[in-house]
């Protein structure tokens, strides 16, 4: 009797030991361990284009051309890429540069002259010096071709203005005319129209389609508060669609075919770690395919795919040195090549934060 007794009593302590083993390597409660830090997506800066003060970013015919200023001189630089890793210099300038246009295969920017580069040659010509505008060109937010006519925006200054420039050198001020404004931003629907949308100067208004001749509101389907006060440069073309960012609510819309505007994604999210903000601005937008990329105001880069919501793609970034916080710089320019987004810092005519420096994040 004593020795089944006994039995029972190692085999009931086996059997318990054989459980809690079982249970252990079945229910392991540890926290994973994250993935090492050489695997994290990482924004990386540009070396040689560290110390840029960013005016106007171009993207055409697969090629990015940066304009930039640098030192206190504030001497003025174009740089080049074609595949956002590898970037040359175009051009040097004695005094400060900002905006960029095309017209055809001829590249136009604002400095003390208006210059001309014909690509296809490697040639640059002076064509004129528009004054005033080529008396402070950082007050210059954008110029674009329309017709063959180029036009520039001066948003730095209220009310701001529209102008004309002739190859002259003489500049019509259209400000003066009914229906004429400053605005902040142009973009084009195709290469070839002859009108284009405008958003408005910032903080003071709107989003538009211009003629040449008058601004039409684009308005429909917008709070009151979304209509006031636009972002920065949110502005894209897609599919001959444009989308653009609203801080009220933070959300990206696009303009359907009857000119009402529709909510494209859900609301952009306003929470990072510690950090809450009331309204979250978008401060430019590219597509990489059906893939949506937004830079804000202090929450860095997000991204955006349909079925899978927004996602953080922040890391590496420059942010501001707040106590428990993370509060992100914020992102002028966001523009992507050879499956690589180019994140920039500056001070244009439309947007001028400041900061300096340009970031790369390979996707892939």
């Amino acid at each position: 009797m004593l020795f089944n007794n006994c039995n029972k009593k190692v085999l009931t302590g086996f059997l318990f030991f054989i459980s809690l083993f079982i249970i252990s390597i079945s229910c392991d409660t540890t926290e994973p361990q994250p993935p090492p830090d050489d695997k994290i997506t990482k924004w990386e800066i540009i070396p040689e284009l560290a110390d840029m003060d960013v005016r106007y970013i171009l993207k055409h015919n697969n090629t990015i051309y940066l304009t930039a200023v640098q030192g206190i001189e504030w001497r003025g630089i174009i740089w080049k890429t074609t595949d956002g890793e590898n970037w040359s210099i175009v051009r040097k300038f004695n005094k400060a540069i900002g905006p960029l246009t095309t017209n055809g295969d001829t590249l136009y920017c604002l400095g003390d002259s208006l210059f001309r580069y014909i690509i296809p040659l490697d040639k640059w010509e002076n064509i004129c010096q528009p004054y005033p505008l080529n008396t402070d060109v950082q007050a210059v937010s954008e110029m674009i071709f329309l017709d063959y006519e180029l036009y520039a925006l001066q948003n730095r200054f209220t009310p701001g203005a529209t102008y004309k420039i002739h190859f002259d050198g003489s500049i019509e001020d259209l400000s003066i005319y009914y229906n004429y404004f400053g605005g902040a931003k142009f973009i084009k629907k195709n290469i070839n129209d002859d009108w284009c949308y405008v958003r408005g100067m910032y903080y003071s208004g709107g989003f538009f389609l211009f003629n040449r001749f008058t601004f039409t509101k684009l308005k429909d389907g917008l709070s009151h508060e979304s209509w006031l006060y636009p972002p920065s440069n949110s502005m894209e073309i897609k599919n001959d669609t444009l989308f653009a960012g609203f801080r009220y609510p933070g959300t990206i819309k696009y303009l359907d075919n009857n000119s009402i505007w529709r909510d494209y994604t859900d609301s952009i999210p306003c929470n990072r770690d510690s950090v809450f903000l009331y309204r979250i601005e978008p401060t430019e937008i590219t597509f990489i395919n059906e893939t949506m990329f937004i830079s804000t105001d202090e929450l860095g880069v997000m991204k955006w795919k349909n079925g899978e919501g927004w996602s953080d793609l922040s890391e590496g970034l420059k942010t501001y040195n707040v106590a428990n916080a993370k509060l992100f710089y914020p992102i002028v320019f966001l523009e992507n090549i050879n499956e690589n987004l180019i994140a920039a810092y500056g001070a244009p005519g439309y947007a001028a934060w400041g900061g300096v420096g340009v970031y790369r994040l390979k996707l892939n």
